[in-house]
């Protein structure tokens, strides 16, 4: 009944994201797209880690320029909603947390991301955010062992910054397919997948 029930809620926010996913792009045609993209970037880092690396890299190749605004967007809402898990993290109690980390891990993940920040919290933040990992259970395990800050803000902005400004860069070479990777697949050839940026 309890693996239902997760079913069910994974297949609801599956749906909600790809609803999300149509209307950004939408909007990132004009400058209004970029709001867009940095309120996405904010909720994957928070409550839904779905790679948003699959819906911002057919934006990077449709423009050179563009792309690198992209990636600068997308790099400040990243790094604002791990700010935002970390002080919720930092202030409120097991209690209050629990809930949260249900829904990005499980307790037993929780417990042994909690336990690598106490041998190497730096490099574990920066691994984390740097590979296709919910990024929530870092953010919110530094928070709950009251982790450094500054530390925390300097090891998310350095891997997430090489995160999509290498995205960025892959995209130039091998074009928006290149972004399928974050899914486990093998990049896309289809239509757009070779598709290189434009100046």
């Amino acid at each position: 009944m309890e693996k239902e029930q997760k079913n069910r809620r994974k297949s609801g926010i599956a749906r909600w994201w790809r609803a999300w996913q149509l209307r950004l792009e939408k909007l990132a045609a004009g400058r209004k797209g970029l709001g867009g993209i940095a309120v996405a970037s904010f909720l994957e880092t928070t409550i839904i880690p779905v790679p948003i690396e699959i819906l911002i890299a057919p934006i990077m190749a449709a423009s050179r320029r563009r792309g690198i605004i992209v990636a600068t967007v997308t790099l400040f809402g990243s790094i604002a909603g791990a700010v935002f898990l970390y002080l919720i993290a930092y202030g409120l109690s097991d209690e209050f947390i629990r809930p949260l980390v249900e829904m990005t891990g499980g307790q037993q993940e929780f417990q042994e991301v909690e336990k690598r920040f106490e041998s190497g919290g730096f490099w574990v933040v920066f691994a984390i955010s740097i590979t296709p990992v919910p990024m929530q259970l870092a953010a919110l395990a530094a928070g709950a062992t009251t982790y450094p800050f500054w530390l925390f803000v300097v090891a998310i902005g350095i891997s997430r910054a090489l995160r999509y400004y290498g995205l960025w860069v892959l995209v130039l070479g091998f074009g928006a397919g290149i972004a399928r990777i974050f899914e486990g697949k093998k990049p896309s050839k289809g239509p757009g997948g070779d598709r290189k940026p434009v100046p």
